[in-house]
């Protein structure tokens, strides 16, 4: 194996250049890189097919959990009772998580489509459920907080151009802080007191898998170049 002088990663016996710097890799041609290989592919169509296969494997859990739960109610006794309510979930989360896959670079996008969605989602399952209608007095405040914390956190996320690990603990904690909230608007509707119980052990839990990818990220950070070295990246 050759060690390429440049950057100590190793090459190949036989490679005139480094795969990982581009130097020359010859004797006496320690200065000389090799031109940049073109692309292989054209980044747009590249990003629709990883955006189609997303796309087509999110369909197909869907579906699966959808037909299991309608098979598991149906089976009971012919009809569908409580299938509806984790049937019209695995709707909403499908529609939001292909309005994030077909507008992950349009922020402005994003927010009112997901906000419009939650709000329609709570609002069907209020015709859904029997007694007084509960959309205004609490299905309308929860959809406000939802949308206030997505804002906050795309708009975090794209000006501090997080890195992946990053991103996801910000998801994370916006989460976190929304269940706090979720429990407080619902003590608040029906025992008229805002308090927290298990909201607050259900944040404490999402804390150390935050602190756990913060770690990774700047482990990964420290280690970068070691990494790139050892797959040749």
């Amino acid at each position: 194996m050759n060690i390429c002088k440049h950057c100590g990663v190793e090459a190949e016996n036989g490679a005139r250049y480094c795969p990982l710097c581009r130097h020359s890799l010859q004797p006496g041609g320690e200065g000389e890189m090799a031109e940049p290989a073109p692309p292989v592919r054209d980044h747009r169509e590249a990003s629709r097919r990883i955006h189609r296969w997303l796309l087509e494997i999110l369909s197909l859990f869907s579906l699966t959990a959808a037909f299991v739960v309608f098979a598991a109610d149906f089976a009971d006794d012919m009809s569908i009772t409580w299938a509806r309510y984790p049937l019209l979930s695995i709707l909403f989360l499908w529609c939001s998580a292909v309005l994030l896959i077909l507008f992950s670079r349009r922020t402005w996008m994003v927010l009112p489509a997901e906000v419009v969605a939650a709000g329609l989602f709570l609002f069907v399952l209020d015709r859904f459920t029997p007694g007084p209608t509960w959309f205004l007095p609490l299905a309308f405040p929860v959809t406000l907080l939802f949308g206030a914390l997505l804002a906050f956190t795309l708009v975090i996320v794209r000006k501090r151009r997080l890195s992946p690990f990053a991103v996801i603990a910000a998801a994370l904690l916006a989460g976190g802080v929304f269940v706090v909230g979720l429990e407080l608007l619902l003590n608040r509707y029906f025992v008229q007191r805002g308090f927290v119980s298990w909201s607050a052990v259900a944040f404490a839990c999402i804390l150390p898998l935050v602190a756990l990818l913060l770690y990774l990220r700047s482990w990964l950070r420290r280690r970068q170049t070691e990494i790139r070295k050892l797959f040749h990246v």
